[in-house]
């Protein structure tokens, strides 16, 4: 049995679609045991209403929270016991494989660094988003790993390195991908392009053989299917991710206003609507569940702030995937060799 924490009271719709989730991620695999972190008031009526299992789920009580418009580091020192802080305290003393929430972003990363030991080598935590890519081949997964997008605004050559490692890891025991391709995001493909940090990194990374580095990426090939992972600093990575979220949405928004329209443009969307439902799944976050927070010594997915019981469910089922691939050893091993060859060398 997979123990999963929830951060109960985390995200726009918290606690009921938590709960939802909860109760659908149950339903769907029989290996997880959920303990749900907050406001018993309010969740137990949930919980009774939709009728989760009693021997599958238990709730640990706190009426704190933090909203996703407070300050996080104010916020964690004026809510000693928010239900983010308590979720991160239970994974840390091992009463939990792994830790979802759809809460403050900010808060999540900061009570997990707080709480939470980094593995060995690791010197910052990064925020991973799956992209929808072109696929090349029948077996290709058709996503692109994107690392930091968020955590650590600006980094240094090792820290880009070492998310690197992470993001092969997510991609090989996560999403099945043997020997991920490995970019760096610039404004060029030369080696030399970029500020003196990507240069570095790029010259690092070119040495390491246990990674299937492939050069430099451009923004334009995000999401061609050139690359199964894409390093970048937080600060861009956060700007990227939120510009293709924005004209996802934009193109639906389009769609819409041109079937209003006139009869010739709902004809030509009928015509195309099944490439348009296969096009919305593959852009559509909730599909994805969540983004893992790399680097810790133990799983943490970070839902989206506006995630339904499916993207709850989703990533509930994404941590406890991560979790029986063994994924958080995998990568604190590979992490040591690597040390340990640069110590040889």
């Amino acid at each position: 049995m997979y123990r999963i924490v929830i951060d109960g009271m985390g995200g726009d719709f918290a606690p009921d679609e938590i709960v939802k989730g909860v109760h659908a991620a149950l339903e769907e695999d029989p290996e997880i045991f959920a303990i749900i972190v907050g406001d018993e008031k309010k969740l137990e009526p949930l919980v009774e209403e939709l009728g989760l299992p009693a021997d599958r789920f238990r709730i640990v009580h706190t009426e704190q929270f933090i909203t996703m418009d407070d300050p996080p580091k104010e916020a964690l020192d004026l809510k000693p016991e928010a239900s983010i802080i308590v979720a991160s305290k239970l994974l840390a003393a091992g009463e939990g494989d792994a830790l979802v929430s759809a809460g403050n972003t900010g808060a999540t990363i900061l009570a997990a660094s707080r709480n939470i030991p980094r593995m060995p080598g690791i010197e910052r935590a990064a925020l991973a988003a799956v992209f929808p890519a072109v696929k090349n081949h029948p077996d290709d997964p058709g996503k692109t790993i994107m690392l930091d997008v968020g955590a650590t605004l600006h980094c240094t050559p090792n820290q880009l390195v070492n998310f690197a490692f992470m993001g092969k890891h997510y991609a090989a025991e996560v999403l099945g991908i043997e020997n991920p391709r490995i970019a760096l995001l610039n404004i060029g493909e030369e080696d030399t392009k970029g500020h003196e940090v990507l240069v570095e990194t790029h010259a690092k990374l070119r040495e390491i053989p246990e990674l299937h580095f492939i050069g430099n990426v451009e923004g334009k090939d995000i999401m061609r299917g050139v690359a199964d992972v894409i390093v970048t600093e937080g600060y861009v990575g956060n700007i990227v991710l939120k510009a293709l979220e924005g004209l996802a949405e934009l193109a639906f928004e389009m769609g819409k206003k041109a079937w209003k329209k006139n009869v010739v443009a709902k004809m030509g969307i009928a015509m195309l609507a099944p490439l348009i439902r296969k096009v919305k799944h593959r852009v559509d976050y909730t599909e994805y569940g969540g983004a893992p927070i790399l680097g810790f010594q133990k799983l943490v997915v970070k839902a989206h702030g506006r995630s339904n019981a499916k993207a709850i469910k989703n990533a509930i089922l994404l941590a406890k995937k991560s979790a029986e691939n063994r994924m958080v050893e995998m990568l604190q091993h590979s992490i040591k060799e690597y040390y340990l060859h640069m110590l040889e060398g």
